[in-house]
């Protein structure tokens, strides 16, 4: 977490939702023969039903990120963004630096209990740099209060994270029509952008019978260098789109076009880590391969892969270790150059 002038409060027990990034048991879906996307979203609310909404892991709450949002800049016009790609892409604009992969070095891996995430960060002394959205339909208050957020009624905000810079809070609409992203300044909490990725949730190609669970959401966002790196996916089988998901994007801000997409497949995890210029994404789901990718930043292409035994959620660097959970596993890799 980031250090701020001030001092740390204490560590603080905080609950936050995990709804963006709730898997499908591997195991259990094999185990019975039916419609796989209506198996999919079964598995979805039994994991849902048997997780308290409380649940969350150890979090050390300073004061300068708990305050509501200013409420400055309502007016601000949301950007739709173009409809991107939906296979690799790179813009001529784009001049590769040919990026040199991270060297990981796997330090362990252990089993999990599955459902025992909390437990995972508390153990190692994780931060997952997200804030607890308020959620009505679940009574669920959340730790971060938006007071733009009564004045977009017709919007659901569902998922709100942060990095050094920049304070992300995604909106879906009840239907689930569209997605927009705020990012707001860290230090003034200014409004910066209001992105409208509409043009990302579908893919030009599924299986109709799937439609209603394609839908491709933000999972996750980094600004550097005035780029944002920005990874989509949905929650089912890819075949279901036809094998178009878990993208990530590069946006340039300052006229908001597409520098490049990756290729498909490689981020459907809750997170990524952009360690120097390498984004370190995973994509995995049942019955399909799981891998921990590594992205050039300034290409889009991917230059290093590790086999996962079961799909990445959790992707968090500390120090030189990178920790990922999987679904069922632990890994730790010492991280060198």
């Amino acid at each position: 977490m980031k250090e701020r002038a001030g001092a740390i409060i204490l560590a603080l027990l905080i609950s936050i939702t995990f709804s963006s990034c709730e898997y499908i048991s591997e195991e259990d879906t094999a185990q019975e023969a039916i419609n796989p996307t209506t198996e999919a979203v079964n598995e979805e609310n039994n994991i849902e039903e048997s997780i308290s909404a409380t649940t969350a892991p150890t979090q050390l709450i300073e004061e300068s990120i708990t305050p509501a949002v200013k409420n400055d800049n309502t007016d601000i016009i949301p950007v739709i963004l173009e409809t991107p790609p939906f296979s690799y892409y790179i813009s001529d604009r784009v001049k590769p630096d040919d990026k040199q992969p991270i060297q990981l070095t796997m330090i362990s891996s252990t089993y999990n209990e599955i459902t025992d995430d909390d437990i995972w960060f508390i153990d190692n002394n994780l931060i997952y740099n997200t804030y607890g959205v308020p959620n009505s339909y679940k009574n669920i208050t959340g730790n971060q209060q938006d007071e733009k957020a009564k004045l977009r009624e017709d919007l659901l905000r569902t998922s709100a994270f942060y990095d050094d810079s920049y304070i992300y809070d995604g909106y879906v609409s009840g239907f689930g029509d569209d997605y927009i992203l705020n990012i707001y300044d860290w230090n003034s909490l200014e409004l910066m952008y209001v992105l409208d990725f509409s043009n990302y949730c579908y893919t030009p190609e599924y299986v109709f019978d799937d439609f209603d669970y394609i839908q491709q959401i933000v999972n996750w966002a980094a600004i550097k260098d005035n780029i944002l790196f920005v990874s989509h996916s949905h929650n089912t089988y890819a075949k279901s789109s036809n094998n178009m998901n878990g993208y990530i994007t590069a946006i340039d801000l300052s006229d908001m076009t597409i520098l490049w997409r990756t290729e498909p497949l490689v981020s459907n995890a809750c997170n990524f880590e952009l360690i120097d210029d390498v984004i370190i994404s995973g994509y995995g789901f049942t019955d399909e391969p799981d891998f921990l990718y590594q992205i050039d930043t300034s290409s889009g292409k991917i230059i290093d892969k590790i086999p996962l035994k079961t799909a990445a959620e959790y992707i968090i660097r500390k120090d030189n270790v990178l920790y990922v959970r999987t679904y069922n596993m632990n890994y730790e890799f010492e991280i060198s150059r």
